[in-house]
């Protein structure tokens, strides 16, 4: 129990760290992760998984997979002089 809420802590430090200075795809990467990591720890739990389920996980990858390629494209690879 106690290391549960040591890690739901460290989850907060984490997203309030994030959401101070990062920019908004980037914390669409974090949302869309964390809704991932919902999907999976519910799908865990209960060892079974229907259509719908299976259709509501692969659009929050594809959501995932959006905000990855979004936040890469936005990227600035500065130029070496």
């Amino acid at each position: 129990m106690l290391n549960m809420l040591v890690k739901a802590i460290n989850l907060v430090i984490a997203f309030v760290t994030l959401n101070k200075g990062v920019k908004e795809n980037a914390k669409s990467i974090v949302t869309e992760a964390l809704d991932i990591g919902v999907a999976v720890v519910k799908l865990a739990k209960t060892q079974k998984i229907d259509a719908q389920t299976k259709e509501s996980l692969l659009k929050e990858v594809k959501e995932f997979d959006d905000a990855v390629i979004k936040f890469l494209d936005d990227l600035v690879i500065p130029e070496e002089k």
